[in-house]
């Protein structure tokens, strides 16, 4: 038999206990979908979708899980399940329609015999992302290649063994739905929100209302026993279960919103209901269990890893959990590792709810963060000044509440009991404030006028323009430490961490260099031209995207002290809903002058991804480089580049391909020509800087050194890799950029890491390294 059975000891997380585990062969390839049945004796089964087939196992003992019935389909990796009665339904998105297997016989044998598959007559279909079966026996065929996707409403009660149409939804895909009574709630992912459905006719269903969701790609959507709640999954990274108060369909309320891991890029899958509590598959979380007694206070009681190893962005881990056995056990598929069978305990979750001040005025105070110290329990208060979080663990807790523009207050030895609400009302005392004043100026003190000065933490932030004398100001600001950066074009951009920004230093002076650099956190005047109808360039923080488990969009910018990039399409989610389509998209720089620069380099990061189709894919990244006069291919990406899928970086020497001008510009040219292919692209971290010496005019840049910590700080370490053995009188220089003053200097025999102990001023540095006086490289280098 094809299925390795575990002998478990019994492990528990967070109220879920693993009580069994099997695992199947590697010739069934990874998991799907999973559902529950139990036969006329009791016995419970969990019905798993693997990629070849359809395994159904004996659960009835959690400890020793054992398949008892084997059914072979089409080769995919969706495969999504559902029970009415004595049969199973079984879709899939590799051909073949819809699998019926009768159960009626258990807990005695299944035979091929029991297994047919139905298409559809009216509506036919050969493949179906998904099924939903309400409880008056009528199925939904969900996403299958009928009409738009939408739904293919089926009778299942008078032959279940063979279906009848009773009509069809097809105003929206829909990825998933729930049905109760004469209502549709469903998933319209790629329209971004959720559809309410008046099923009561199937032949002519109505479409009565949309909703967005958080993430804008609703997957899932379960209802709440009585009616008034919806829950709802995106299935992206970092994405939400939504809470949804439906008991006025003409006024849809959000109520709340959660995430497993905030700001790991976790992604959620399906989310079911079960009396007070919402039981979720959470891919490489695992499964969570959410106390939803208050609906506007999701609390995280449970919760499990299958997939302990992996963490963040990915469609790995857990697809499908199932909790409604008679037994109380809840069952789990695991892509990779198979079948779990857990039991769970149920507990309510220890509430902490209350209203935030101003002490001065009493007016409500909104976006107060409320902090459960040591715990994951966090809360915003809203417009109103209401907060409402909570913990799984009863407890003494300390309680702190923080807003910008306020003194900080905890609230210490909170007692917090399970099933308990306790109130908290806080007044925060409002901080003084000043005028922040600075100025821009050169190294020469000139002032620098119309410069971009960006100045935040993570509460705050804003940006404002230097005037004709250089300077700026920021009304009502709090002292404190700030990340500032400055950019302008014509000068170096400026990245400084941790700046003390206080009434003693007004006015803040800030030096730049004149040059060229842009890591694009600024708008610094590039422009966009398309023929493409999507994926047109976009400057923003990079949302990835995916195909086939692998990135095709970057999910962060390139390594520089910034976090946005200009990328191709920037809305996230799956690989194809944001490529470039149907032409090309160019970004051109301003206007930059190298006709003084003694020998100008450019350097950039870039990112180029091209893949799918059902030909060899063809598109290409060109990066283009003109002097008013000619124009010119410095760089090119296609199907063959070494770098695919990753920030690549590329150093140019100007001279070598074309004359120096004063009206110089770089056009980075991405395309989906011809049509038919996955394509993507990034462009970051651009800069342009000279050489310092006439030894730089055969740069080579074949070995790869990397500089580590960026930005480097106190140490700056240079690793030489493999080649280090290879070297032998390697000397490491590092540059003012602007005056080509040499600042650090070290010599070493051969090493692979290089540490050099510095006081430099944070800045933009040049690191040159040579070996037995040949050149071996040249880096940009940042000082935090």
């Amino acid at each position: 038999m094809a299925l390795l059975c575990l002998n478990l000891s019994v492990y528990a997380q967070l109220n879920l206990t693993l009580s069994g585990q099997l695992q199947y062969a590697a010739s069934r390839g990874d998991c799907s979908d999973i559902w529950g049945y139990v036969d006329q004796t009791g016995k419970e089964y969990a019905i798993v979708g693997n990629e070849n087939g359809t395994s159904i196992v004996d659960v009835s003992n959690p400890a020793s899980p054992t398949e008892v019935f084997y059914s072979p389909g089409a080769n995919t990796i969706w495969r999504d399940m559902k029970v009415w009665n004595n049969t199973a339904y079984i879709t899939n998105e590799g051909g073949g329609g819809m699998k019926i297997i009768d159960l009626s016989n258990l807990p005695g044998p299944i035979t091929a015999g029991d297994v047919t598959q139905y298409t559809g007559s009216t509506y036919s279909f050969s493949t179906a992302h998904n099924i939903f079966i309400d409880e008056n026996g009528k199925g939904y065929i969900l996403g299958a290649n009928s009409g738009v996707g939408g739904a293919i409403i089926l009778d299942l009660v008078t032959d279940p063994l063979n279906p009848i149409e009773l009509g069809r939804y097809n105003d929206f895909y829909l990825h998933d739905v729930f049905v109760r009574g004469d209502t549709l709630w469903g998933g319209a992912i790629n329209d971004g929100f959720f559809v309410v459905v008046d099923v009561s006719n199937p032949a002519a269903c109505t479409t009565v209302a949309t909703e967005l969701t958080p993430d804008t790609f609703s997957h899932n959507t379960w209802l709440s026993d009585d009616g008034k709640t919806l829950y709802t999954t995106d299935e992206v990274s970092d994405g939400y279960i939504g809470v949804y108060d439906v008991s006025d369909i003409n006024n849809i309320l959000e109520l709340d919103r959660v995430q497993s891991s905030p700001g790991q890029n976790v992604i959620p899958h399906n989310a079911f209901v079960l009396n007070d509590f919402v039981i979720t598959s959470y891919y490489r979380d695992g499964i969570t269990i959410h106390d939803a007694t208050f609906p506007d206070n999701l609390i995280e009681v449970g919760n499990y890893d299958t997939a302990p190893t992996l963490s963040g962005d990915g469609f790995n881990g857990c697809w499908g959990v199932y909790p409604y056995f008679p037994s109380g056990n809840i069952i789990a598929s695991d892509i990779e590792e198979g079948l779990f069978v857990f039991s769970p305990t149920y507990i309510q979750a220890a509430y902490l709810t209350g209203n935030v001040t101003d002490a001065s005025t009493t007016n409500a105070l909104s976006n107060v963060q409320v902090t459960i110290v040591s715990t994951s329990g966090n809360d915003l208060t809203d417009g109103l000044g209401d907060y409402a979080t909570g913990v799984a663990a009863a407890g003494t807790y300390d309680v702190t509440y923080s807003k910008l523009g306020y003194a900080s207050q905890t609230l210490s030895n909170v007692v917090l009991t399970n099933g308990v609400t306790v109130i908290e009302d806080v007044a925060l005392t409002p901080l003084v404030t000043f005028t922040l004043q600075g100025q821009v100026v050169d190294l020469n003190t000139n002032p620098v006028i119309g410069a971009k000065v960006f100045i935040s933490t993570n509460q705050f932030a804003t940006t404002v323009v230097t005037n004709g004398l250089g300077e700026f100001s920021v009304a009502g600001f709090l002292e404190g430490d700030y990340d500032v950066m400055i950019g302008n074009w014509g000068y170096h951009t400026l990245c400084l961490s941790n700046q003390s920004l206080t009434t003693a230093g007004n006015v803040h002076v800030f030096e730049v260099e004149q040059g060229y650099s842009d890591f694009f956190d600024l708008d610094l005047g590039w422009t966009v031209s398309s023929t493409a109808t999507s994926g047109i360039w976009e400057r923003g923080i990079p949302e990835a995207t995916t195909l086939q488990n692998g990135p095709s969009n970057p999910g962060v910018d390139s390594d520089d002290c910034g976090v946005q990039a200009f990328i191709t399409g920037n809305a996230g989610g799956n690989a194809g809903a944001d490529d470039i389509d149907g032409g090309e998209t160019t970004l051109t720089s301003p206007v930059f002058d190298l006709s003084g620069y003694y020998n100008p380099y450019i350097s950039f990061d870039r990112w180029f991804f091209n893949a799918g189709g059902s030909t060899q894919p063809n598109d290409s990244l060109v990066i283009e480089l003109s002097n008013g006069t000619d124009l010119v291919q410095i760089d090119m990406a296609n199907i063959i580049d070494p770098n695919s899928a990753e920030w690549a970086h590329k150093t140019i020497k100007v001279s070598d391909y074309i004359t120096v001008t004063n009206i110089m510009q770089v056009k980075v040219r991405a395309m989906d020509a011809p049509a038919g292919h996955i394509v993507e692209a990034g462009f970051d971290n651009f800069m342009v800087f000279d050489s310092i010496a006439a030894s730089l005019n055969d740069v080579n840049i074949s070995i790869d050194v990397n500089v580590y910590p960026v930005p480097f700080e106190s140490t700056l370490n240079i690793s030489l890799g493999d080649y280090a053995d290879e070297l032998s009188n390697v000397t490491v220089e590092v540059y003012e950029i602007a005056s080509g003053r040499v600042v650090l200097y070290k010599e070493v025999e051969t090493s692979k890491v290089i540490s050099i102990e510095n006081n430099l001023a944070s800045g933009i540095y040049l690191l040159k390294i040579t070996s037995d006086q040949n050149l071996i490289s040249t880096k940009k280098i940042i000082r935090m």
